[in-house]
């Protein structure tokens, strides 16, 4: 996940002039708004000789104007500077929308941000703005002394060609150096805009947001290279260990019944054997093959059939599960009803699989054992994996499960991708 400080390090030079100048302009424009608003309480300033009603007048216009304008102009701005930040950026952040005349708290970031942008922003503004004339007229100062007439900056005035060379020069360093800041205060107007427009609570959002993301993209990457270790050991090292225990059979039908060595084969190939049916069984329970060829409810009777306590499976899912959340909701079970055989001392289980409105798919295992099943979940046992699994995929996992049983857990998850896998 990138934080702001780095994103806003990642900005390409005329993206940043163009991001600056704009600034520089909306800035500008917001002083100029600012000014004509608040032109009645200068005009009372600067009028002295008229009346206490005339001047009272005046600066309650100007107030009302300032009190009903500046939010406007704080929301504007706030808005464009957003806009132009997300495009800075390259990354999306919204529509800045949570704004309105009608909610005073939430002009508290805009008029803050205004506040900002008109002082300090404003003098690196008119001083850019300063800068950058200054330089245009250095510029041509030498082609207007050639034509006989004088170019005027600001408190100097350069009238020979000397001077206007010289002028030229400064000017051409002067706009150097503003090209090269302009990354540096597009960095910083956009650093402010994300830090004091953006609610903590949108950032808290977001960054729930990405984790959760990430926390899924690590589980599909698991799950990912689960399949590609279990397609690895059926095609390649079951085949050769199945190759070797035949080379030895082979190797034993050729040998006399009395040749020295051939109980060592014997054993050799037994123990060949049994190492391939550790290896069927190991990528069996990588991702089986039951689970591939006929769904989730096949995959845990499969399942089920091989533990020492009976459960019943209730199957009532309409069709198949996209394979994300068929394959996550498989090993969750299995877990779920492995810690039922090993902890609850239960006699009978049942396991339910429910589709419901909006592609919601629930998993319930129950169990009639002793209960206390959350204590599992707190000592960061199976149910913790299970948690985490599931809560990577925006899932919830609830826990019934008293003291002296019975035992309920449900699991409920969105299948989004449904609609891509048939039936």
């Amino acid at each position: 996940m990138r934080s702001d400080a780095t994103a806003t390090s990642e900005v390409g030079r005329w993206r940043a002039i163009l991001y600056a100048g704009a600034a520089c302009a909306r800035v500008l424009i917001a002083i100029a708004a600012v000014v004509l608003l608040a032109m009645p309480i200068l005009i009372a300033g600067a009028a002295s000789e008229r009346g206490a009603a005339t001047i009272g007048g005046l600066i309650v216009a100007g107030l009302a104007l300032l009190g009903i304008g500046l939010p406007l102009i704080s929301i504007a701005l706030a808005r464009m500077d957003w806009s132009a930040t997300a495009t800075l950026l390259d990354r999306p952040l919204g529509s800045y929308q949570n704004v309105s005349l009608l909610r005073p708290r939430t002009l508290i970031r805009p008029l803050a941000h205004t506040v900002i942008m008109i002082t300090l922003g404003g003098a690196i503004a008119v001083l850019t703005a300063l800068i950058v004339i200054g330089s245009i007229v250095a510029l041509i100062s030498p082609l207007l002394t050639a034509i006989g007439d004088q170019a005027v900056i600001g408190p100097f005035t350069v009238q020979t060609m000397p001077e206007s060379v010289m002028a030229a020069c400064v000017g051409v360093i002067l706009l150097v150096g503003v090209i090269l800041m302009a990354p540096i205060v597009a960095r910083a107007h956009a650093a402010e805009v994300l830090h004091v427009l953006t609610h903590p609570e949108q950032r808290l959002q977001r960054d729930l947001m990405v984790t959760a993301q990430s926390r899924a993209r690590l589980v599909r990457a698991f799950d990912i290279e689960r399949r590609r270790i279990e397609r690895d050991l059926h095609d390649g090292v079951q085949p050769q260990l199945l190759s070797v225990s035949m080379t030895i059979g082979m190797a034993l039908a050729a040998l006399p019944e009395d040749a020295p060595g051939r109980g060592d084969v014997i054993r050799a190939q037994q123990q060949a054997r049994e190492a391939l049916d550790s290896l069927r069984h190991f990528v069996h329970n990588i991702h089986p093959q039951v689970l591939i060829d006929h769904g989730l409810g096949a995959a845990i009777g499969e399942i089920a059939d091989t533990l020492t306590v009976p459960i019943a499976i209730d199957d009532g899912l309409n069709g198949r599960l996209s394979a994300e959340i068929e394959t996550n909701l498989y090993f969750c079970v299995a877990e779920l009803i492995a810690n039922v055989v090993k902890h609850s001392e239960a006699d009978r289980a049942r396991v339910e699989l429910r589709e419901l409105q909006d592609d919601v798919i629930t998993a319930t295992v129950e169990d009639n054992g002793r209960g206390g099943a959350g204590a599992l979940l707190e000592d960061g046992g199976g149910l913790h994996g299970v948690a985490d699994r599931i809560a990577a995929l925006d899932g919830d996992m609830t826990i019934d499960s008293p003291l002296g049983g019975p035992t309920r857990i449900t699991i409920t998850i969105a299948d989004l991708g449904r609609d891509h896998v048939d039936a």
